[in-house]
């Protein structure tokens, strides 16, 4: 039987206007399901904002989703934290879209792709999610409602990535002032481009293309941590930057 997308858009836009969480209705069959109903979301919600992508391991398959209208927050960004299904918080490395790159068929190389990025920033994902009992929830439902995203929280620039030693990266998560994480490096892609230059080629075959201003970011360096209402949290990439908000 066919899934209707249209009746999974509908639940999820109705999750978020009235932040009451839904169950999914159907069995997801494929990822092309995944991505008509991230799509469907985001037709909805307004030109998106930019991707979220994530790769467990340096070879494996990125996961996408995009970041809906208004997801992008400067720091030091402020949440309604008792509003929030959960308050999760991942620390990682993202990047500004300064190029457009139309929709086409053709593949992105990874030169192509890069030529599209401006500067890299620390980046702050919140996650929550409109899924109820969302950790016995089918991953690809989680996936299609855009992995969980609430919003990305805007920190500090970074100009020159390129010549970055990723694995050697100390990435810090402060947690009302108490240190949470303290290591190098902690992305399971290890190096932010290849998911970045992915997530690029992909969005252009298969998402109408990327446009300047779009933020991409690369998957968390801290794991994906849940905090209270009133928590401040504070990420950072030693002698890079740093990002903060409170919820």
């Amino acid at each position: 039987m066919t899934p209707d997308i249209s009746h999974a858009v509908r639940l999820l836009l109705q999750a978020r206007r009235s932040g009451k969480q839904m169950t999914p209705p159907f069995a997801l069959p494929d990822r092309n399901a995944v991505y008509a109903i991230q799509d469907g979301v985001a037709k909805a919600a307004g030109p998106v904002s930019g991707w979220k992508v994530g790769a467990r391991t340096p070879t494996a398959e990125p996961n996408p989703a995009p970041l809906l209208a208004g997801a992008l927050v400067r720091s030091p960004a402020s949440f309604d934290g008792k509003a929030m299904h959960m308050i999760g918080v991942e620390i990682e490395i993202s990047f500004h879209i300064v190029r457009d790159i139309p929709s086409r068929e053709e593949p992105v190389g990874q030169d192509e792709a890069l030529d599209a990025v401006g500067d890299a920033f620390v980046g702050m994902e919140v996650v929550d999610t409109r899924l109820a009992d969302f950790k016995d929830v089918d991953p690809e439902w989680l996936l299609a409602d855009n992995q969980m995203n609430q919003a990305l929280v805007v920190g500090g620039g970074i100009e020159a990535w390129r010549s970055l030693d990723w694995p050697s990266l100390q990435v810090r998560l402060l947690i009302d002032g108490r240190m949470e994480v303290d290591q190098k490096g902690g992305l399971g892609a290890v190096d932010p481009v290849r998911p970045l230059a992915w997530m690029i080629d992909h969005a252009v075959r298969r998402r109408g293309g990327i446009r300047k201003g779009q933020a991409i970011t690369t998957g968390s360096w801290t794991g994906l941590r849940y905090y209270p209402p009133g928590t401040k949290a504070r990420g950072e990439f030693v002698g890079l930057g740093a990002v903060e908000a409170s919820f």
